[in-house]
């Protein structure tokens, strides 16, 4: 799990080396969340909110059932956001996507997740990127995550 601090209006993501070491060690360096708890905020109120993104499993093999879910919380409080439209698109630094399209947006619910339930891509082995980006009137943030591709 991977979390940044942003800016208002500023549009944040690791870059592909600290991608790698997640995807490498589990672990990064920015500060991580132990937990997300409390009482939601709802999006339209919230002036301020990280992501964070879990692919399951990480590492997968084509059209395999995988699971992406995208919290979000207040970076003060940890307090899960409801109501907040995320969605998942290729990454914007140009590293290799995990889809070719991609679902619809889900909206957060009262624990701040939003989650997609998808098939894994018949794509070449190797590693892949997925962003997930939410924004509200004030405020915009994205992360980067990567997923492993396995031989079919």
């Amino acid at each position: 799990m991977l979390i940044a601090r942003a800016q208002p209006g500023a549009q944040l993501h690791p870059t592909s080396t600290q991608t790698a070491q997640v995807a490498a060690s589990g672990t990064s360096t920015p500060v991580p969340v132990t937990g997300v708890t409390g009482t939601a905020t709802v999006a339209t109120s919230a002036k301020q909110f990280l992501l964070t993104v879990d692919i399951n499993p990480k590492a997968m093999t084509p059209g395999e059932q995988i699971t992406i879910t995208v919290r979000a919380f207040s970076p003060d409080t940890h307090a899960p956001i409801s109501g907040l439209p995320c969605i998942l698109r290729a990454p914007a630094d140009g590293s290799a996507a995990l889809f070719s399209s991609w679902p619809p947006a889900q909206t957060t619910d009262d624990t701040g997740a939003a989650t997609w339930t998808l098939t894994a891509p018949h794509l070449p082995a190797g590693t892949y990127e997925v962003e997930a980006f939410a924004r509200t009137s004030s405020w915009s943030y994205k992360l980067d995550s990567s997923a492993i591709v396995r031989a079919g």
